[in-house]
């Protein structure tokens, strides 16, 4: 003869078993908006641009941007390159500011774009970064930074994504649950 208890067993580990699933579920669902689909600008005139540090061809990104004179001033994060763009690459009436964050981490990048948006009266910067870190790059600026905030994001290639994704979400989790100030 089957006890309550030797029934109530399997209900409760099939319980934790759906609770678990659905967590799962969640996180790539969230995974896949964030980090696959994150919502990007589309570029247009703004105080200056500012590209974060990382993979992928932002550089090349931030410097053509420069050339089509939708700001006068660009940023540059120097993790991720290996040198600053001179007015040769971007243009004599373009500003170039490069600088090593401190931490050397978005965190870093998002703080120095509050001090120098305060500095010069900046009210719009458009942000450029890869597709993976754009959802988490707004949460940090926006929480340094007060003016208009738009993302522009270069491809990752496939064979990234798994590191990426993994790497993202534990930032994100970071950026949400420990390190919630500027």
């Amino acid at each position: 003869m089957i006890t309550d208890a030797q029934q109530a067993r399997p209900r409760w580990r099939r319980a934790l078993r759906s609770g678990v699933l659905g967590v799962a579920l969640l996180i790539a669902v969230l995974n896949v908006r964030m980090i696959v689909f994150p919502r990007i600008d589309k570029p247009r005139p703004v105080d200056a641009i500012f590209m974060l540090g990382g993979p992928g061809e932002r550089r090349d990104k931030a410097v053509e941007l420069a050339r089509s004179g939708i700001a006068p001033v660009l940023v540059v994060s120097m993790p991720g390159t290996w040198r600053c763009p001179d007015a040769a690459e971007v243009g004599r009436d373009i500003q170039v500011i490069c600088f090593w964050p401190d931490p050397v981490t978005t965190q870093g990048e998002a703080r120095e774009a509050g001090r120098l948006a305060r500095i010069h009266g900046w009210r719009s910067i458009l942000f450029v970064t890869d597709r993976s870190q754009d959802s988490r790059a707004r949460l940090r600026i926006e929480r340094c930074y007060d003016g208009e905030v738009l993302v522009d994001a270069v491809g990752t290639p496939r064979r990234q994504w798994p590191y990426l994704i993994a790497y993202q979400t534990a930032a994100t989790v970071k950026a949400l649950v420990w390190q919630r100030g500027c």
